[in-house]
């Protein structure tokens, strides 16, 4: 069983960053033997319990242990339980992730294996997204919940955009270090502003991260004309040397 609190019901539903995978379950034909002092019967298990992603690699250091019981003639109906705590990295993405038992019977000398799938929240980037922006949106508020339908804003205003980094390459210890700019153009094409680093993201983490929450302001000056204008989003991946940009639009009222 799969459970989202230690003793809890199983659930069906996705698991998010940093939440614990709590795993129990009981194990059924164990063989029991006698002692070599001639005590009651002993049932010995070992057992190891891996999560992994879809790409293989794993989300959770793995839990393993021994199950070593001695049995009275009135625990014949005796099943070893085995629990255990899986902690979740951050970054994940959606999809879905493998959970892997595989036990051992040290009397009877044989071994069983499951898996079980479970599934990951996130968001939904694909494995080979090309290097870029995704999801880019305007906002009223750096903290506004939702974008803006029609990007449309006032001189003197800050505009606020939203966006994901995806398909950024890693270095040893899935190190990542990414810059990213702006440039503006006016209606007919000609450049405002441009500044090559506006912000940076550097790191590294147990697990590869896939995605990075990014956010950019711009302050409108207070004498700007009305009309049409663009941002040209500037991204570096310093890892791979890799640049793209992205063009996005809004209107000064």
């Amino acid at each position: 069983m799969v459970s989202a609190t230690d003793g809890g019901e199983s659930v069906g539903r996705p698991f998010a960053s940093g939440e614990t995978v709590f795993v129990r379950f009981t194990v059924t034909g164990a063989r029991s033997a006698k002692a070599d002092d001639d005590s009651d019967p002993r049932v010995r298990l070992r057992y190891s319990i891996t999560l992994t992603d879809a790409t293989g690699l794993r989300l959770a250091k793995p839990a393993a242990g021994e199950v070593v019981a001695e049995l009275a003639p009135e625990d014949k109906q005796w099943r070893p339980k085995v629990h255990a705590e899986l902690e979740l990295p951050s970054g994940l993405i959606r999809g879905e992730a493998k959970l892997a038992i595989e036990l051992e019977d040290q009397v009877a000398n044989t071994k069983a294996a499951r898996t079980v799938e479970v599934r990951l929240a996130g968001p939904a980037i694909p494995m080979d997204a090309p290097f870029g922006a995704k999801d880019f949106g305007f906002y009223r508020q750096e903290d506004a919940p939702q974008p803006v339908l029609t990007p449309a804003y006032r001189a003197g205003d800050t505009v606020w955009a939203r966006f994901t980094i995806v398909g950024f390459a890693r270095s040893d210890g899935n190190r990542y270090d990414i810059a990213y700019g702006l440039e503006v153009f006016n209606a007919a094409g000609a450049s405002m502003f441009r500044q090559e680093v506006a912000a940076e993201q550097a790191g590294e983490s147990s697990y590869p991260r896939r995605y990075l929450p990014s956010v950019l302001s711009l302050q409108l000056g207070k004498d700007l004309a009305p009309g049409a204008y663009r941002i040209q989003l500037l991204l570096h991946d310093r890892v791979s040397g890799s640049r793209t940009s992205s063009d996005h639009r809004f209107t000064v009222e």
